[in-house]
């Protein structure tokens, strides 16, 4: 399995998908009475944690799964436009030559996400573990642990949210936060992970300090 297992959630981490989904949610927004986010309130956004966020924007907890069927099933439709994060490809090869085994878990589907990652030439991730709930990543990260026969103490969560950052956390994994997705810096460090960079070419050392390697 390598020195430990890293687990990349998948859209705003490895893909850069923050200004498809928000185009999507925008498209979707008025058919479920929501209010459409405009372009000048998105730093504003991107600094909220995401209660906050779902208060701002009228969201109630009771609409939040038909909106992100809706969003989702809009933004499979244009996923042919997402391109990877800048840099990202050369920061995966990194931690891949340093002996860790890569792995996904992330809410999008196993069809997106093998074809974005044929499409740019990013296959580096043996195991995939596709259309988990965004509120259920924990569940699903126990599970990988399980079947690859290890524990919390071997493996890292990297993701660009709070929740992703909080299911690492139920789930016993250390977690790296990124803020170059969907939350900016502020709302990751609440959640006190392990780590939160902002460039790609911070992964592969934070990563190395972690597991104290290198």
């Amino acid at each position: 399995m390598g020195r430990s297992l890293v687990i990349f959630d998948f859209d705003g981490t490895v893909a850069d998908s923050f200004a498809e989904s928000l185009l999507a949610y925008n498209r979707v927004a008025p058919r479920l009475r929501l209010r459409r986010v405009a372009e000048a309130d998105v730093a504003e956004l991107r600094r909220m944690g995401a209660g906050q966020l779902m208060a701002v924007l009228g969201i109630p907890m009771w609409k939040l799964p038909r909106l992100m069927i809706a969003v989702r099933a809009d933004l499979m439709d244009h996923f042919h436009a997402v391109t990877p994060v800048p840099g990202i490809g050369e920061a995966l090869r990194e931690v891949a030559r340093a002996g860790h085994h890569l792995a996904i878990v992330t809410s999008n589907s196993l069809a997106n996400v093998r074809g974005f990652l044929a499409r740019h030439d990013l296959d580096l991730f043996p195991t995939i573990v596709a259309g988990a709930s965004i509120f259920g990543k924990s569940t699903r990260l126990r599970r990988l642990l399980k079947a690859a026969h290890m524990d919390g103490s071997e493996s890292v969560y990297i993701g660009d949210t709070s929740p992703d950052i909080r299911a690492a956390r139920e789930a016993g994994t250390a977690a790296i936060a990124v803020a170059w997705g969907f939350s900016a810096r502020e709302p990751l460090a609440a959640e006190t992970p392990d780590a939160v960079i902002e460039a790609t070419s911070d992964l592969a050392p934070a990563i190395q300090r972690l597991f104290r390697i290198g």
